[in-house]
């Protein structure tokens, strides 16, 4: 929706809220249960739940520790889909929808009609605010085909309720924000936290004052070093090692230094900037610049402010170097001070009894596969797209003519060639389950979903035949539906970082999940198996509006606490 069209929507809103909205003062159901001020919802990118586990000696008491000391904390949720990457999972988070209702299926997918690749976020109505906007650049949710919790927040309180959702990436933003939610992320260029035409004509003055001094220099020619004692890595993989990625000049062993090549800032560092735990550190900054700023939580109207803030650092992280290395687990002891330091502002600015806090990641992460084949002692390796492309169409032509039959794959499907096969007077299904029976035997696949198959609902009836048919949108996804085994990298270059995820696997769905607010959530750790899309219909039961259009998870009652708003 472009900016005019929002304004008009929001002023006639405001008039009708005059009639529905509670008055400052009353933020409180019919029934008298009180509603907090802010919802902060926090999305660590790229965190499996066992890294929590296996480092919780580590952190201190005011992160981590503490969210699962007074708060609700669950060990076993999961994403119920098959394609657990960025764009999908921060799309799940506040809308409670699987990939196949809300439309993000990849970070990327592939267009039929124009043959172009389509970016998750792209936009082409849409361009930066302020710097330029490359072809296909992330400007807006657009693709998102369902509301967010944020969103029925906004349409419930007559457009009063404030969303924001910061991170470094575009998509990390964009999609926990909704429609209705105002975004910033970080532009790899400048280094400045940017927005786009979709959302506002001119940044705010807080912005302009934030960025006067170029705050994003401050660690050029800084170098990322061991926050603890070297023995205190020793549960994790020493750094160094071949499949190791020195990206921008970071290196491949510690300590890192950040200057991105160059002798003064400029785009490689601040690309290598993002990827260290400073770009974290910028975040957080900037997070709380923009709380004060858009003085979130101490809403005029007596409404609740909805944040989003999703760390980026941590898949940046892993991808390098991989989930247990020395760097993920020095990493991840840094968020935890960085959450602390997020959990202590809040309260701050707004009140630990006025603020409800919930603590996700958007997917898990599998182990480098070399990792997996010598460490783990595991089956595990790294599959080549383009020639697993290569070797399906010799396969199709020599079982029905020459010609190029699959010509695109993005995670996790392969497009087939409709003019190719029609051409032929051959039938789409058949082609599908010739090479889906090929596919079945290549090395490093587990399942090959059809085409058919998931049209006609025919999947097999296990957990991955499931979650695969929720990964899969008819309008957009391809004709064959990819599983990885275990421990295999399938990604679009096959050595272009140590580590990946993507799969269906436990280290890949089973993510941290923590809920803390003294008046909403009774504290508690639970063992039941829940899934992520259960985030949206509690939140919105908390907040006393109705679930997201595309919501089909389950209230989490058990963690209710008896001061919760009770339905309407």
């Amino acid at each position: 929706m472009k900016r005019p069209m929002r304004k008009i929507l929001g002023a006639i809103a405001i008039v009708l809220a005059a009639l529905i909205v509670p008055r400052p003062g009353g933020a409180a159901t019919p029934g008298g249960g009180e509603l907090p001020r802010l919802v902060a919802v926090i999305t660590i990118d790229g965190l499996p739940y066992e890294q929590i586990l296996r480092f919780s000696d580590q952190f201190g008491e005011g992160g981590f520790k503490r969210l699962m000391a007074q708060g609700a904390w669950f060990a076993n949720a999961h994403y119920g889909h098959s394609m657990t990457e960025t764009a999908v999972g921060h799309a799940t988070i506040l809308s409670g929808a699987h990939p196949y209702r809300h439309g993000l299926v990849g970070n990327e997918w592939f267009d039929r009609a124009t043959r172009q690749q389509v970016y998750c976020v792209e936009d082409p109505d849409s361009r930066f605010l302020g710097e330029a906007t490359k072809e296909h650049a992330g400007t807006s949710p657009k693709n998102l085909r369902v509301t967010t919790v944020g969103d029925e927040l906004r349409l419930a309180s007559g457009f009063q309720a404030k969303v924001l959702s910061l991170s470094v990436k575009d998509r990390g933003a964009m999609l926990t924000g909704g429609k209705l939610g105002t975004s910033y992320w970080y532009s790899g260029s400048t280094g400045r936290f940017v927005t786009s035409t979709y959302y506002m004509e001119a940044y705010p003055d807080w912005w302009k004052e934030f960025h006067a001094g170029k705050p994003q220099d401050a660690w050029f020619g800084k170098r990322w070093e061991l926050l603890l004692p070297a023995a205190a890595y020793a549960r994790s993989a020493a750094d160094d090692r071949p499949y190791h990625t020195d990206y921008k000049g970071l290196g491949r062993r510690f300590p890192h230094p950040l200057t991105g090549g160059l002798g003064a800032p400029g785009p490689d560092y601040y690309a290598a900037l993002a990827w260290t735990p400073f770009g974290d550190e910028y975040l957080l900054a900037f997070t709380k610049a923009a709380v004060q700023g858009e003085n979130l939580g101490k809403n005029p109207a007596g409404v609740p402010d909805l944040l989003a803030v999703s760390f980026s650092a941590h898949d940046y992280v892993n991808h390098l170097f991989g989930p247990e290395s020395r760097q993920s687990q020095d990493h991840l002891v840094r968020l935890d001070r960085m959450v602390a330091d997020l959990l202590a502002f809040l309260e701050g600015w707004v009140g630990a009894d006025k603020t409800l806090v919930v603590l996700t990641a958007d997917h898990g992460f599998t182990n480098t596969p070399e990792y997996c084949a010598t460490d783990m002692r595991m089956d595990g390796g790294r599959i080549d797209p383009d020639k697993m492309l290569d070797d399906l169409n010799a396969h199709l032509s020599g079982k029905f003519g020459a010609g190029r039959y699959a010509i695109y794959w993005r995670r996790p499907t392969i497009y087939l060639d409709y003019d190719v096969i029609d051409g032929k007077n051959l039938g789409r299904a058949e082609v599908e389950n010739v090479a889906a029976e090929f596919l079945a035997r290549y090395p490093g696949l587990h399942s090959v979903f059809t085409r058919t198959q998931l049209i006609l609902g025919q999947v097999p009836p296990t957990r991955f035949g499931q979650m695969a048919a929720r990964t899969w949108n008819r309008a957009i996804s391809g004709d064959l539906l990819l599983i990885p085994k275990n421990c295999w990298y399938l990604a679009a270059a096959p050595r272009e970082y140590a580590a990946t995820h993507g799969g269906p696997w436990t280290h890949d769905t089973n993510v941290p999940l923590m809920f803390m607010g003294p008046k909403w959530i009774t504290p508690g750790g639970h063992d039941e198996m829940v899934e992520i899309v259960d985030i949206a219909p509690t939140l919105a039961r908390l907040l006393n509006v109705r679930p997201p259009d595309g919501s089909e998870g389950s209230v989490l009652r058990g963690i209710l606490g008896a001061r919760a708003a009770p339905r309407k």
